[in-house]
């Protein structure tokens, strides 16, 4: 799978203490949109890209989307990184 796409929606809740940077969709091979990756800063002060979830009955989070392939995944997040600099 080829990464063809990558669109970042700036968000600023206006919290000071929010952590959150950016939505992310992705598109693949032209043919495939996900939606839903968050660009996440840590408390340490890197950033980090959140994969889509969903929040479970119990309370608890679960990726919605799984990648098998830890290269496209690096891939995955290097392109959000790369596009995210771009706004920043």
């Amino acid at each position: 799978m080829t990464i063809t796409a990558v669109k970042i929606y700036p968000f600023d809740s206006g919290e000071p203490d929010s952590s959150m940077r950016a939505y992310a969709d992705v598109t693949f091979n032209d043919v495939i949109l996900i939606k839903g990756f968050r660009v996440l800063s840590s408390k340490t002060g890197g950033l980090f890209v959140g994969f889509p979830s969903q929040k479970g009955k119990d309370g608890q989070f679960r990726e919605t989307v799984e990648f098998k392939s830890e290269k496209l995944k690096s891939e995955l997040r290097s392109a959000i990184f790369a596009a995210y600099k771009t706004y920043s």
